[in-house]
């Protein structure tokens, strides 16, 4: 499907339509209940099981989690996706001063509900002064090449979970977008996923199937569609 360069800044670079295309086609795999793998209803049962030691039933909702505020919770949800936050971006992202004043800053501006599928160029601008502010307090300042990505996009998405892709080397790799190595770029295959009918439908009926494999368990499944699509994506690529 051709992207919508409207709806793009018009200083990013545009995704090629047939990077959306491979990422679409990877992405139906991992939601799919056929293949090789376990199906994604019986990987997404375990993922959320409230009683089991996966992060899916406490990441988005672990307590307090306040939509204009960064906090230790949202610290300690993050690190329960296999991350660390060090002492000194723990101080910068929670003591007050430059870095937790332009992270908070940028969070005040993010639209709050707010979906990715949906987003127009103003809110990618939004996401983008957040995201590189939560990169920045994450990033050491004596590490001679500090790159915290994978982090900053955990913890942006711990705030919005609407809006932001958990993106990881696993996750990107599979849809075939870490070569791209631009969130921008990221961003708009992820929406364009979201904006796919065939893709749409699955993640609508996917709650519903979780909970049909769960044979009692208690599940505490994410309410967006991006975290299921997330979800669903990483337990492919780390699950036989």
């Amino acid at each position: 499907m051709p992207t919508d360069t409207i709806l793009v800044p018009k200083e990013w670079p545009v995704v090629d339509v047939d990077v959306v295309d491979q990422a679409r086609s990877q992405a139906l795999t991992a939601l799919s209940s056929h293949g090789t793998k376990k199906p994604v209803e019986e990987r997404l049962a375990a993922f959320y099981d409230v009683s089991g030691n996966y992060a899916g039933a406490s990441f988005a909702s672990l307590p307090a989690n306040d939509t204009q505020d960064v906090t230790a919770a949202d610290l300690h949800a993050v690190s329960l996706l296999s991350v660390d936050i060090g002492p000194a971006a723990t101080r910068r992202l929670l003591d007050s001063g430059h870095h937790r004043n332009a992270v908070l800053e940028s969070l005040a501006q993010l639209p709050q509900p707010a979906a990715l599928a949906t987003a127009g160029g103003q809110t990618l601008k939004e996401m983008e002064s957040f995201y590189t502010a939560v990169k920045s307090a994450l990033s050491s300042t004596t590490a001679k090449k500090s790159n915290p990505w994978v982090t900053a996009s955990k913890l942006c998405a711990r705030k919005r979970p609407g809006l932001f892709p958990v993106r990881d080397n696993n996750v990107c790799s599979h849809l075939g977008i870490l070569k791209l190595n631009d969130f921008r770029l990221d961003w708009q295959v992820f929406r364009s996923l979201l904006q796919e009918e065939e893709i749409n439908e699955r993640l609508e009926t996917l709650p519903g199937e979780i909970h049909g494999r769960a044979q009692g368990r208690e599940l505490r499944l994410d309410t967006s569609p991006l975290r299921l699509l997330d979800a669903a994506l990483w337990t492919y690529t780390v699950w036989s």
